[in-house]
């Protein structure tokens, strides 16, 4: 045998080991790719391949019984949400007096009391900046939709969620419903708040809640999908018609 052959043989062996000794790896390999793809593409249960401790679950997330529809990758978020069932309640009458539209009843739409006000208040902590969970310290979720959009156009263009209703559906909805939902949860946790009918700088009509915290007048907006709290004043309030407390409703600037 020369010693070309030999050499050529001796290649042949080198690389035949070589390719033992990486197949085990190059196996491991591809496994936790596949696995990796199952879990980002939602095919693979519980948690394995990704980071879900501070998963915060939006309210979008619960159906309109206030039901989890979460797929089972956000089995380990801690937080358990009551089976709450909700209606929207009938309007009332509603009121054009300063300027803005509301329902005569617009006080009874600010309860502290109902149980899933009370939940609310219990399970979540309010900043100077933002209502967070207190489970992941994340802020709570709040979807801005019209009623239009959101009810095929009601009369007026109108309509009031009831807070119970609005907080196990999404927390969708437009400025009065995020007002007089977020004002009961103050109040659920001993903050008194009122909800404030008011002209906006650009012309438009808008709802905010207004409160003391830390001392501090405190005001809270939303603004499309997110909420801006301001601090001793509104920037975008131009004229402030209408302030609706649990107790009564107040018209301004008559």
């Amino acid at each position: 045998m020369t010693l070309i052959q030999n050499e050529k043989m001796a290649f042949k062996s080198l690389a035949r080991l070589l390719l033992i000794a990486l197949l085990p790896i190059v196996i491991i390999l591809i496994s936790h790719l596949v696995m990796t793809t199952e879990v980002n593409n939602g095919g693979m249960s519980g948690s394995f391949g990704m980071d879900v401790s501070g998963y915060q679950l939006s309210m979008a997330d619960i159906d309109k019984n206030g039901h989890n529809d979460l797929e089972s990758t956000h089995d380990t978020w801690l937080l358990n949400i009551p089976d709450f069932e909700t209606s929207l309640r009938p309007m009332g009458t509603f009121n054009l007096k300063n300027h803005i539209l509301y329902p005569e009843d617009a006080s009874s739409y600010i309860m502290p009391g109902n149980e899933v006000v009370v939940w609310y208040g219990n399970h979540t902590i309010l900043t100077d900046g933002a209502l967070l969970w207190k489970h992941n310290n994340s802020p709570v979720d709040f979807n801005y939709i019209t009623d239009d959009e959101l009810f095929n156009n009601p009369p007026r263009s109108d309509l009031w969620q009831n807070p119970d209703y609005y907080l196990t559906h999404g927390n969708t909805g437009d400025c009065e419903d995020f007002s007089v939902a977020f004002a009961s949860i103050l109040e659920a946790k001993g903050i008194p708040a009122k909800v404030l009918g008011a002209r906006l700088v650009n012309g438009q009509y808008h709802w905010v809640v207004e409160y003391e915290f830390e001392g501090h007048i405190r005001y809270a907006d939303i603004n499309r999908n997110s909420v801006i709290i301001f601090e001793d004043s509104n920037p975008n309030v131009e004229t402030e018609w209408v302030t609706i407390s649990k107790e009564s409703i107040f018209c301004l600037n008559s």
